[in-house]
């Protein structure tokens, strides 16, 4: 019987910062103009450029923090080195999510978060309110795999302790739900819909 499933995070817990979470992490650093937020969004939040050798442990969050400062212009530097210094948690909750994780918690169920995640934001989310609803969390970063690859699920199954055949996987991306399918679990692209995943939950289980 399944009782176990994985969660993806960003556009899946939470609003992701390429959305306009991001945009209001830099606008909170002072920024004036929304182009020139936006410039700094794209820069900071750009999954080609850092976040996929960030988020493997390819590279540094210093390193990271580096490379964004002097890509974009000297006069929006100081609002760039404030932005990329993002806490995590201040990304906003998708509509819906926290009340499913409440009561898929009380109905018995094993939670865990599974991540495209680097180290410094791993961190901070072992200290984020939603925690407590979770029974563990991996991160890519800290195993030096990330989804879709075979390695990174062999790896939670590992450290949860539990069989492909008894999860479920919800996460935005489908390249990353096709990958958690080529190993046998179940899974869930998610749209944002708090209704259709906990619908899509409870007809499997």
């Amino acid at each position: 019987m399944v009782k176990n499933i994985f969660f993806d995070f960003g556009r899946t817990l939470v609003e992701h910062p390429e959305d306009g979470a991001g945009l209001q992490i830099v606008l909170d650093t002072g920024v004036d103009n929304i182009e020139d937020a936006i410039l700094i969004r794209d820069e900071i939040f750009s999954v080609e450029k850092y976040l996929n050798d960030l988020d493997e442990g390819l590279m540094s969050y210093d390193e990271y923090k580096k490379m964004v400062i002097d890509a974009v212009p000297e006069r929006l530097r100081k609002y760039a080195e404030t932005a990329v210094m993002y806490d995590i948690r201040v990304l906003p909750m998708i509509s819906g999510m926290e009340q499913l994780l409440l009561k898929l918690k009380n109905d018995g169920f094993k939670l865990y978060i599974t991540s495209n995640m680097n180290e410094r934001h791993a961190k901070q989310m072992r200290e984020h309110k939603i925690a407590k609803y979770f029974d563990d969390m991996i991160f890519s970063a800290e195993i030096k795999t990330r989804k879709p690859y075979k390695e990174f699920f062999n790896a939670a199954f590992d450290k949860f302790g539990v069989k492909a055949e008894d999860c479920i996987f919800i996460d935005d991306l489908e390249e990353n739900v096709i990958g958690a399918e080529a190993c046998g679990i179940r899974g869930f692209v998610f749209k944002g819909d708090s209704k259709e995943a906990e619908k899509f939950i409870y007809n499997v289980c």
